[in-house]
């Protein structure tokens, strides 16, 4: 009984030094809660410009659709610009220095009264 014990403790001794693997904290879902489809969501760091960006969309995010945004290790800091373009319309939301380790979601809305989209950081 004793070995028994002295191997359990071992193993979660081990268990406990393991490096753990947690997500990149800028990881962020994106909520399409606008009421418009969205063609193009792209995240660049604020001293790239404004003219370099990739789509984070394998396809248009839906209204109500969300998408999940990883960012990888080479990708530095927390702010971000964020940059959203609408399926059907040739007009663009840009948000800059966005601090994404902050949050785990955004969730863009459409105000059509004001004509303002903004986003909901939770």
């Amino acid at each position: 009984m004793k070995h028994f014990l002295t191997g359990l403790i071992a193993i979660g001794l081990s268990i406990a030094a393991m490096p753990s693997v947690a997500a990149d904290a800028r990881n962020v879902t994106v909520v399409n809660e606008t009421g418009y489809a969205i063609k193009f969501l792209g995240f660049n760091a604020p001293d790239d410009g404004l003219d370099e960006w990739d789509n984070e969309l394998e396809k248009v995010l839906q209204n109500q659709a969300s998408t999940y945004v990883e960012f990888d290790e080479d990708d530095e800091g927390c702010v971000w610009n964020i940059r959203v373009d609408w399926q059907s319309y040739d007009e663009a939301v840009l948000w800059k220095n966005v601090n994404l380790c902050k949050m785990t979601a955004l969730r863009l809305r459409y105000d059509s009264g004001t004509k303002t989209t903004s986003f909901l950081a939770e």
